[in-house]
């Protein structure tokens, strides 16, 4: 193994381990131990003298497995969605070996020629050419087709990408020598060659750019569903309760009606009046004014089940400001994700602990501020505390928690989309964990507005 192919080694390790690390997917801790044990027999690709993986083919299947296990068993990822990795980035990286040490500069990485007259210095030159286009090849494609984007894959996806790999291993098996053609034949087939795998590559990443969008695409209509019921459901709530205050404010009309029927003998019917009454009138539940109608209905509907389950719940948010800037659909999104962890974290905790949520926030410096707070359940570092674990390639402050649940596919969107709805309105959110105490701050530019409202939060 020269100093080229250790060059090679070095550089393809580290994207892997850089690439393929901890991100919204990954639901645990990564295996280090298996990494490194995986880093070594990934070594072996690149040891001239290994001949047992010497043929192409194998050497690919090798490559693949090695993918696999590191994304399956040290990153924790779901089979399917390893074995998608896998076969994906062996195209990837097979379509940019067959290109990189092909035709033109393959003549000079296998040592057969030399670029400068010094051996020496045309390694060392060879050793910067192959780390930068490696830069830059794998950076770019990483850049635009992240890991957290490879969700949601399903069995068609593999093959479809599977049959590119063959067709990458077939043609690098079965390439004639352009040493034994004609300069211009040979010159030909290799812009045929390039051209090929160019065109491969291509199809590569419109391939998973198209099923990166249906997915997203999949979801969003999931949400925006669920937020049009959610929207639907505050309504019917809010009509309801609006008939219940109307039933009060004619306290004094049914009293009337009862004391007439007395009046006249007709107790069973007074009885009968006054049930029903009680029936209409027992919808006592807390009661929010934060500024906007659908939030308030909102924070009623997903808070109603904590306060059942002795949930301390407190509210002194104020909305004024963002009431009129943000989107129906959008606020459902933004408060129903982070409202359900809360609910969710809560549930969770043993019976006997302290549970609680603190909804605050109100604007200040043109900005919406909403901030909250809730318990959970303390299992040490990195503790999610809203039905999911913390793990995110992004600034500590700043870390997108990951699903714990079950079925990863459909969940573990919620506060991605939060960070979507956040990001059209050029806010910023900011979540932090500490000692069984979760907090989620969101923070929304908004003009300064006009307040002349009152806040606060009763029960009626």
């Amino acid at each position: 193994m020269n100093l080229i192919w250790l060059s090679s080694f070095i550089a393809d390790a580290v994207f892997i381990w850089l690439y393929c690390r901890k991100s919204d997917l990954t639901p645990g801790k990564p295996r280090l131990w298996l990494k490194i044990v995986l880093c070594v027999l990934l070594l072996f690709l690149y040891y001239n003298q290994f001949v047992i993986i010497s043929g192409a083919t194998l050497r690919v299947v090798y490559r693949a497995v090695i993918y696999f296990l590191w994304v399956w068993l040290a990153e924790r990822i779901p089979w399917k969605g390893a074995l998608y990795v896998s076969v994906f980035w062996v195209g990837i990286y097979t379509v940019f070996q067959n290109i990189f040490f092909g035709p033109y500069l393959g003549k000079f990485f296998t040592g057969r020629e030399d670029i400068l007259q010094s051996h020496l210095w045309s390694q060392v030159l060879l050793i910067a050419i192959n780390l930068l286009i490696r830069l830059l090849y794998f950076c770019i494609i990483s850049r635009f087709l992240p890991f957290a984007g490879m969700a949601g894959a399903v069995v068609p996806n593999i093959l479809f990408v599977a049959l590119i790999d063959v067709i990458l291993v077939y043609s690098k098996t079965t390439v004639i020598s352009s040493e034994a053609l004609s300069e211009a034949t040979a010159a030909q087939f290799d812009a045929y060659f390039v051209l090929l795998h160019a065109a491969l590559l291509l199809a590569l990443i419109v391939f998973e750019y198209s099923r990166r969008k249906t997915v997203e695409a999949a979801i969003l209509d999931i949400r925006n569903t669920e937020a049009k019921a959610l929207v639907e459901a505050v309504r019917g709530r809010q009509s309801s309760e609006e008939a219940i205050r109307a039933l009060r404010h004619d306290l004094k009309n049914h009293a009337i009606s009862m004391k007439l029927m007395l009046d006249n003998g007709e107790t069973d019917e007074a009885q009968k009046y006054l049930d029903s009454f009680i029936e209409a009138a027992s919808d006592t539940v807390e009661s929010y004014h934060t500024g906007s109608e659908l939030l308030d209905g909102l924070l009623k509907l997903k808070l109603a089940p904590a306060i059942e389950a002795g949930v301390d719940v407190g509210c002194t948010l104020d909305f004024r400001a963002a009431a009129e800037k943000i989107d129906n659909f959008d606020l459902c999104v933004l408060m129903g994700n982070v409202l359900d962890n809360a609910v969710e974290a809560c549930a969770a905790m043993p019976a006997g602990t302290s549970k609680y949520i603190r909804i605050s926030g109100g604007h200040a410096a043109n900005c919406q501020l909403i901030k909250i707070d809730n318990s959970c359940v303390l299992t040490g570092r990195n503790n999610p505390g809203a039905g999911e674990s913390s793990a995110d390639d992004r600034p500590t402050a700043d870390k997108l928690p990951v699903t714990t649940k079950a079925d990863r596919t459909l969940h573990g969107f919620g506060l991605r989309n939060v960070r979507s709805v956040l990001d059209r309105y050029g806010g910023t959110m900011t979540i932090a964990n500490d000692n069984g105490h979760y907090s989620i701050s969101m923070l929304i530019p908004v003009p300064d507005p006009v307040i002349s409202r009152t806040v606060s939060s009763s029960r009626e």
